[in-house]
């Protein structure tokens, strides 16, 4: 039986339930702690499966690569290609995951000796993906074959292009597609029909290790000679996984929790010297990849030089790697900036709107918001409102055009959403998959849009994963945060989409004091009268009804999440404040 909490800070409607009461008893025999088959529990595993969660291994668990649609027909192409001497460019989208694909691919073809071109398309001057112009350009320096990676399934007209000019084109992708396939020798995609894989929710990355398996396997069956060690690029896969927010579900927690230990050993150059840089001193974990390596990993394909990723995920000059990672850090420093910026921007508008208050999804847009921060500002406005937000924004005051990035909330599609609106000429262009999306619009049009969005969100939506969102693991009391509860925690991770950090409630909680830090955030001191003194973080919360609730020390139900304190090599017990409801109740 469930029990829904009080509307939280951040309007939400929490709920706590008993786990089956046979399938938690059965779930301690296997080893688990209470704590630890009371999460498993609540979230349907079965004993069964508790060797593969605990345990996530690449050697029973990844299946053959040829499983994905098309897999054996691009290889088959890719391997013809360099025995006949063709010249092959990778084409890959500027964000984490592309640049990760790009390396991933690359690792192979320098193993095998083979020389290829990378291209990155310029975020503001190329747009995203393929283009009919792009596609002439990279023509004319005499590719045969090109790969498209993170992108591609969806260019109708740039592989139409391609196939008129005498391009070929093999695409390894995962971004949703509707309808008949762009013309291609190839499309690697589990997202296509016909793709019984089951496996939608890899990323690029995990499809091009998929490829370099499938590759290496058909070269040396071939003939060819190789030592590569497709198991030591991990580190790209989770990287990528974790940066675009993939579910940490099935195969890619496995990827996950395989390659954030080749992370943590920092073997890669580029990725050792940006850790330094960031003062990071255990790179290890999810943490890691997503809010420290990630975002300076994208800040060139956001305000900079779009090929510094890639380049840096391929260095094997620790000089030069250095330059590359101060660079993308440097970058990433002038993007928080122009983030909250926007981010100050965007919350006035939308405070001013009760219209927007109080729509299922929210549409944003201004001249000289930076295309290149938008998403980032998405991401931050849905944590904030706890809906679907769109931003959109141009470089420049005068442009007809705006682009657009989305992100979403559990249980709703964003992605499938603004394919609809695509097909249905409210887009000039647009495309994703269920947690954000990428579009293009007339500014004009921008309430046409919101209208749009509103009256068919319903149909993309899923109330049930949506609860799934709201829900508390456990009571817990401030003397029960400890290392013990944190070991527990680590047994069951990586957390991630689809397989979320634990949520818990401090049911009696008292704010002792809080400090406003830079970027609007709380460091907070609170208890629960009974125990000691916690320390947490609330992230942006002030000016927000949930600040005021902790600046104000109000008594209240806080739900946190609860890790351990890694950042610059502390090892200590951290808790982060995600909502709370205010008052006291009895429990």
């Amino acid at each position: 039986m469930a029990k829904e909490f009080p509307l939280s800070a951040k309007n939400r409607k929490w709920i706590i339930s008993e786990p089956d009461e046979a399938l938690f008893n059965n779930l301690l025999r296997t080893g688990l702690s209470p704590l630890e088959a009371r999460i498993v529990a609540q979230r349907g595993i079965t004993p069964a499966q508790i060797p593969n969660l605990l345990e996530p291994r690449i050697k029973t668990q990844l299946p053959d690569p040829l499983v994905l649609k098309n897999m054996g027909i691009a290889v088959t192409a890719i391997i013809k290609a360099i025995k006949t001497n063709k010249k092959i460019t990778i084409f890959a989208d500027y964000d984490v995951d592309g640049a990760t694909s790009a390396a991933i691919i690359s690792a192979w073809f320098d193993e095998i000796g083979y020389s290829t071109n990378v291209f990155i398309p310029d975020r503001i001057k190329d747009g995203y993906g393929p283009s009919p112009q792009l596609m002439r350009s990279i023509k004319k320096t005499g590719t045969d074959l090109l790969l498209t990676l993170d992108c591609g399934a969806a260019a109708h007209d740039a592989l139409k292009e391609a196939q008129a000019i005498g391009l070929d084109v093999v695409v390894f992708d995962h971004h949703l597609m509707l309808g008949v396939a762009p013309p291609a020798i190839a499309i690697v995609n589990p997202n296509q029909d016909g793709d019984n894989s089951g496996l939608g929710n890899l990323t690029a990355a995990g499809v091009c290790f998929m490829a370099v398996i499938a590759l290496n396997r058909a070269w040396k069956e071939g003939g060819g000679q190789s030592n590569f060690a497709a198991l030591e690029l991990l580190d790209l896969v989770a990287l990528g996984t974790i940066c675009d927010v993939a579910p940490l579900t099935d195969l890619n927690r496995v990827f996950v929790a395989q390659g954030q230990k080749i992370l943590g050993q920092k073997r890669r150059i580029g990725l050792k010297v940006l850790s330094d840089i960031a003062g990071l001193k255990k790179s290890g974990n999810v943490y890691a990849a997503a809010w420290v390596l990630g975002p300076r990993l994208n800040a060139g394909g956001r305000i900079g030089d779009s090929t510094l990723a890639v380049s840096l995920l391929n260095a094997t000059d620790e000089n030069k790697a250095k330059r590359m990672a101060q660079e993308l850090d440097l970058l990433n420093s002038e993007r928080r900036a122009i983030e909250q910026a926007i981010i100050d921007e965007a919350v006035q508008i939308v405070e001013k709107s009760n219209s927007l208050q109080n729509a299922p999804i929210i549409v944003v847009g201004k001249e000289g918001w930076h295309p290149g921060i938008i998403g980032i500002v998405a991401g931050r406005l849905k944590e904030r409102f706890n809906k679907p937000v769109i931003i959109l924004g141009s470089v420049n005051d005068d442009e007809i055009i705006f682009k657009g990035s989305g992100r979403s909330v559990s249980g709703i599609n964003l992605g499938g959403l603004i394919k609809a609106a695509v097909d249905d000429n409210v887009l000039l262009s647009g495309g994703g998959h269920k947690m954000a999306a990428g579009l293009a619009i007339e500014n004009h049009k921008i309430q046409n849009l919101q209208e749009y969005l509103e009256n068919r969100i319903s149909e993309f939506s899923n109330i049930d994963e949506m609860d799934k969102n709201h829900r508390i693991d456990a009571i817990i009391a401030t003397d029960s945060i400890n290392m013990d509860t944190v070991n527990a925690l680590d047994r069951l991770a990586p957390f991630g989409q689809g397989w979320e950090e634990p949520v818990f409630c401090v049911t009696n909680a008292k704010i002792t004091s809080s400090q406003l830090m830079n970027g609007g955030h709380l460091r907070v001191f609170f208890t629960d009268g009974a125990g000691k003194i916690q320390k947490s973080v609330c992230f942006g919360a002030h000016g927000t009804l949930l600040g005021d609730i902790i600046e104000q020390q109000r008594d209240c139900r806080l739900i946190i999440k609860i890790k351990k304190d890694e950042w610059r090599g502390q090892n200590s017990v951290d808790t982060e404040i995600i909502d709370a409801i205010s008052g006291f109740v009895a429990d």
